[in-house]
């Protein structure tokens, strides 16, 4: 690490993450009277650039790249310049929409910023506007949308050039002669970029991190995409022309790094809750309305747990607490490296090595890191990675090319398109500036639950599912199946079809002109791509949520109920209904005497194969009957594994009413007995070409035997196994559980400790304390006797 990082990063954790920021326009209006009449994607413009023209500009000591967003975060909320009327607020609210209904998530083209500027994509948008104007009768809205897409981006450039005005005046107070002539540098960088097209790698980086700055101060939690892709053509240049040498390559790129994290807060009891029910809404139809989505419904983790403040005087495992600010300190902001190029060939670089060594060197914390990885991917990509990952906290999370690109295929993309995949925020894999995503829990362990309760919620009373039948009519097991694969089915068509119904709703009250302008075909069309059909691919994930708790519970029925005959079905009715009360002696059965999915066992795994076929197929069916979205299959909690299992009654796994679900495609925590060679071989049994937008594996690791230089080729074995075996996503997390549990006693002594939580990673320090146990209990292996 360079001189310069070193003082970044001490900058970081001394005083930054201290520090719960200022959110702005939190009291701004900017309609009036002269405006309230305009369309409102007008409106949001000259919100956007209103946020340009007053989010401070200025420069900290010793940074090389400049611009500070507004304090949204995915935990605690979005604050944006109120731009809508009262009355399309009521209207939008009717909905379950708000202004803050921005979904992000989807990764734009950032290189189209590079390339061309903004005034490049000002003469495309002028262009179109001239040519519709000229129409004998103009289109009205998509002149609102190009009248938009100019006030936005004029607020982009005022809020370069004010940072080009404040380095400039930071020049002419600065007596280190070397730091004054950085500042005019980035005077000069300033002045030119994000508005013309970058011509060197500071210019690169910068328009980079000014473009992102606006985009996510508006709302749109949003990755950062290929970065090592975008940047490298820049860095190679400025080398062949002696502008940069290694280590100001190091500072530009590591300061880039920097800004990513300064609004990190390790207290998150100390941050200002703004989150309410319309962060990330996309709408419910009126028809599909039951009154509970404000709430968050059944798919807790929504405004329910995250609106709610810190209660010194509640226990931890309140509502109020034992969820709270999980993902405060995240914005989406995953950034992806490595992988093959649009021509096949394998794009690792120079920069693909700066971005990992850097990111680890600083112990940063964003942008969440993943590495694409090929059989064609160099021997010095698969070493440091091993380097990395066996003493590092769950990333980077690795992405087989050779497993993923094939099913975007088969789902209809272009084979050059799919090479170029990306990742969003989370891990969930998307085609860059051409998607529109979205993405549904199905409930897997409701469905089965419904099946002993005929379609009725247990912790509720309403009947919720479908009637499959008196229980002494489930006479054989593939009868049984047969009932939880109808309620599965139910709740897929449920999904897909409200999805259809609220394509384009939040259009009403959220569009983002901004964003539209490095997304494809939004200029083309004069459309804000909030709207239905606007960008080349809709794509709607539909994830069986809970995978091991189904697997293993559908072991468990089998095997006690059907084959040993020492329960029946009523018995595990009472067990769920009741929490295991007066069924103790079942719940030991179910726990410690059937089979678990993580342990390289035939009768789990095949069990695991066919849950995973039968849910395909049901998404596949469903391509074949429309044409407006395309629906990959996934498996996913992301990082809401403890709240998704809070509002579930008991399951016949053994797990009690309430508890965490296992995260992502993982096993269930404490019963992968076998070692992680075993589960990546239970994980990569099925067929998993159609779940190629997202089944992340979380591997968790004792790093005490990754020591040395044994350890590194163990880890790299790990990975590779993974990969050759046809494994799509893993995150692994090399820690020790002595270390976590020193960490929660002491925390002052382990403040850079990371954890890996399904869709990001995050401080542990920072943590909840019932989600801080929930990671412990990943580290203890061993069925747990309860």
């Amino acid at each position: 690490m360079t001189p310069r990082l070193e003082k970044i990063r001490t900058r970081l954790f001394e005083q930054e993450y201290h520090d719960p920021g200022t959110w702005y326009f939190k009291d701004t209006c900017i309609v009036t009277d002269e405006n309230r009449h305009e369309p409102l994607v007008v409106r949001k413009g000259l919100a956007t650039r209103h946020m340009g023209e007053h989010l401070p500009a200025y420069i900290r000591p010793d940074e090389l790249i400049v611009g500070n967003p507004n304090m949204n975060s995915v935990g605690f909320g979005t604050v944006l310049p109120v731009y809508a009327t009262e009355e399309e607020l009521e209207e939008a609210k009717q909905y379950k929409l708000n202004a803050n209904s921005v979904w992000g998530h989807h990764p734009p083209h950032w290189e189209k910023v590079l390339h061309i500027g903004f005034r490049g994509i000002t003469d495309e948008i002028q262009r179109m506007l001239l040519a519709e104007c000229s129409k004998q009768t103009p289109d009205e809205k998509s002149v609102a949308e190009y009248r938009a897409m100019l006030y936005a981006i004029e607020g982009v450039v005022h809020f370069a050039e004010r940072h080009a005005q404040q380095a400039l005046a930071d020049a002419a107070q600065e007596t280190d002669p070397k730091r004054r002539r950085e500042l005019i540098e980035i005077h000069r960088v300033c002045s030119r970029v994000p508005y013309l097209p970058a011509e060197t790698l500071h210019e690169a980086v910068q328009a980079y991190w000014f473009t992102y700055a606006m985009v996510n101060s508006g709302g749109e939690y949003v990755p950062l995409g290929r970065v090592d892709q975008h940047l490298y053509p820049y860095y190679r240049r400025d080398l062949e022309n002696g502008l940069i040498d290694d280590e100001r390559a190091d500072d530009l790129v590591g300061s880039f790094l920097a800004k990513c994290n300064e609004r990190i807060c390790t207290d998150t009891k100390n941050w200002e809750n703004h989150y309410d029910f319309g962060l990330f809404s996309q709408g419910v139809p009126l028809s599909y309305s039951t009154g509970t989505e404000e709430s968050g419904g059944h798919e807790s983790g929504g405004y329910d747990i995250r609106a709610l403040q810190y209660q010194e005087n509640e226990s931890i495992d309140s509502d109020a607490n034992f969820n709270f600010g999980q993902s405060g300190n995240d914005w989406l902001m995953n950034m992806i490296i490595g992988g093959v190029r649009p021509d096949g060939e394998d794009g690792t670089n120079e920069i693909t090595f700066k971005l990992l060594r850097l990111r680890f060197e600083m112990q940063l914390l964003m942008p969440t890191l993943s590495v694409r990885v090929s059989s064609k991917a160099p021997d010095r990509l698969w070493r440091e990675l091993a380097l990395c990952l066996r003493h590092c906290e769950g990333e980077p999370a690795i992405y087989n090319d050779d497993a993923i690109i094939p099913g975007f295929v088969d789902i209809g993309i272009p084979l050059e398109e799919a090479r170029d995949y990306t990742n969003d925020g989370c891990w969930e894999t998307l085609i860059p500036g051409k998607s529109y995503f979205s993405y549904a829990h199905i409930m897997n362990l409701r469905c089965l639950e419904w099946v002993f309760t005929r379609g009725v919620t247990i912790m509720t009373g309403e009947t919720e599912g479908v009637d499959t039948g008196a229980l002494d009519s489930l006479t054989d097991f593939e009868t049984f199946y047969a009932a939880y694969c109808k309620q599965v089915d139910s709740q897929i068509e449920l999904q897909v079809n409200r999805r259809l119904e609220n394509l384009g709703m939040s259009e009403m009250i959220a569009p983002d002109p901004l964003m539209s302008t490095i997304m494809e075909g939004c200029i083309e069309k004069g459309r804000d791509m909030t709207g239905a059909g606007i960008l080349p691919y809709t794509f709607h994930l539909l994830l069986i949520t809970g995978l091991s708790n189904v697997v293993d519970s559908l072991c468990a029925v089998k095997k006690l109920v059907y084959e040993d005959r020492v329960a029946t079905l009523a018995d595990f009715k009472k067990a769920i209904e009741n929490n295991w009360e007066g069924c103790e002696e079942l719940r030991l059965i179910a726990l410690n005497r059937v089979p678990k999915y993580g342990n390289d066992n035939d009768y789990a795994d095949d069990m695991l194969a066919r849950v995973m076929k039968d849910f395909e197929n049901s998404c596949v069916a469903w391509r074949a009957k429309q044409d407006k979205i395309k629906i990959p299959a996934g498996i996913g909690t992301f990082e809401n594994y403890a709240a998704l299992g809070r509002n579930l009654s008991a399951s016949p796994d053994g797990r009690g009413a309430g508890e965490a679900l296992a995260p992502n495609y993982s096993p269930t925590p404490g019963v992968d007995v076998n070692g992680p060679t075993a589960v990546i071989k239970s994980a990569t049994r099925p067929e998993l070409m159609r779940y190629f937008c997202g089944c992340p594996l979380d591997i968790s690791l004792n790093a005490n035997e990754y020591l040395g230089e044994v350890g590194v080729t163990r880890m790299e074995g790990i990975i590779r196994s993974f990969c050759d075996l046809g494994g799509q996503i893993a995150t692994i997390t090399a820690t020790s559980i002595e270390e976590l549990q020193d960490a929660v006693v002491h925390p002052e002594k382990h403040k850079d400790l990371k954890v890996r939580m399904g869709g990001l990673s995050a401080y542990f320090i920072a943590m909840s304390a019932m989600q801080q146990q929930n990671i412990i209990q990943r580290f203890a292996k061993g069925a747990v006797i309860k």
